[in-house]
């Protein structure tokens, strides 16, 4: 990795140097290009909603006469009547590179000014995650003195650029800068191939899975392992997903146990909002009754080699549960640090206590604020059982 670093730590000046750039989406007319990506998908009718001046939608690959409840044109279109809306602005909602490069592409040639679906959020003051971008900038400013105290903990150059494009990020509301820095989506958690970029399995795991959903990282581990895991204990307290989870039971796997329960740092009942979806999560307010069971890892499990968490910002609670467990058996951890603004230094506070021998990586694994992921591991190496990250 050559990425130069974006920020420059210990100077209190990343409001000014980063600002937030209007663009005016609810007053000039408005184009939306790729309302079926995944996050047009979900941001696109509520942006739609709100673009009172909202001209059409661009879109080559999909047939329908209108979606989000504007016209849809194709690129063709597009070049032929842009120029029919003086000020017109194009929102890029793409999902992958590939769709960044066309509307760019798009964009450049025709003339019309772009802005990103980021930028398009945080203007109308919706939730990123679970927070909105206002939110989670004003949070980053607000610790502002601790981000160079954890860049200088990351193990590597990756790691610390990864820090600096996800800051940069939640600074300026634009996706250009995570390009450089994003680690494949298959390699996320573990990698069942060849690549060493996080982690690689090995025949005798005992693995948690804690926020199991529906088994996606279930199957990775039984094919990572060639199914020759030791234990595999999937933790999944919506009950929902809980059903779709036990359909897994059919592939007989020795070694597979499936626990209807949340993870934390007590046991017994906790309230839980259950939407059958990967967003359900501890809700203390809104969940349910508090008939949710939940469990701690050290009450649980005897013995463990790896750790998987996405909690929805839980995990915090989730790893001190598990304290005996990461301090006799010194597991791998692949934690997400995503969900909120201040998840990323106070997970880095929780490994410090916890396992402060440990090596700290950090990666991101998609084009927007999901999945940035810490992954730790004893300083003997982060790749396969011993070796370093390529």
């Amino acid at each position: 990795m050559t990425i130069q670093a974006t920020l420059e730590y210990g100077k209190r000046d990343w409001a000014a140097t980063h600002p937030v750039k209007p663009f005016g989406l609810a007053s000039r007319p408005v184009v939306l290009f790729g309302p079926y990506s995944y996050l047009g998908t979900i941001y696109g009718p509520t942006i739609a909603e709100r673009c009172p001046g909202l001209v059409a939608v661009v879109d080559d690959h999909y047939r329908d006469e209108r979606i989000h409840g504007a016209v849809r044109w194709s690129s063709e279109a597009f070049r032929a009547r842009a120029k029919e809306h003086p000020g017109i602005i194009a929102v890029d909602m793409s999902y992958s590179p590939l769709g960044h490069v066309v509307f760019s592409t798009l964009a450049r040639d025709t003339g019309v000014p772009m802005c990103d679906v980021v930028q398009a959020i945080g203007e109308f003051d919706l939730p990123a995650i679970y927070q909105t971008p206002a939110l989670m900038r004003s949070r980053t400013l607000a610790r502002e003195d601790e981000w160079s105290a954890l860049r200088s903990a990351l193990a590597d150059d990756w790691s610390r650029e990864t820090l600096d494009a996800v800051l940069k990020l939640r600074l300026t509301l634009d996706r250009r800068c995570l390009r450089q820095v994003t680690a494949s989506l298959e390699d996320e958690y573990f990698s069942v191939l060849a690549s060493t970029t996080t982690f690689r399995l090995h025949p005798d795991e005992i693995f948690a899975d804690c926020g199991a959903y529906v088994g996606s990282t279930v199957r990775k581990v039984i094919a990572a392992t060639d199914g020759r895991f030791r234990a595999l204990h999937a933790f999944e307290p919506d009950r929902k997903s809980y059903a779709e989870l036990e359909k897994l039971n059919a592939l007989h796997m020795p070694g597979l146990v499936l626990h209807n329960a949340a993870v934390g740092d007590t046991t017994g009942s906790i309230r839980f909002l259950e939407t059958g979806t990967m967003g359900s999560h501890v809700d203390e307010t809104a969940g349910n009754s508090g008939d949710t069971p939940i469990v701690r890892l050290d009450d649980v499990l005897e013995e463990v080699t790896f750790i998987k968490m996405d909690l929805e910002g839980f995990e915090q609670r989730a790893l001190r549960g598990a304290s005996r467990l990461i301090r006799e058996c010194r597991p791998r951890m692949a934690v997400t640090a995503y969900h909120y603004a201040d998840d990323l230094l106070d997970l880095w506070r929780v490994f410090e206590e916890l396992a402060p021998d440990y090596e700290l990586r950090l990666r991101h694994h998609s084009s927007y604020y999901y999945d940035t992921i810490f992954y730790a591991a004893p300083a003997i190496g982060i790749g396969g059982t011993t070796g370093p990250t390529a």
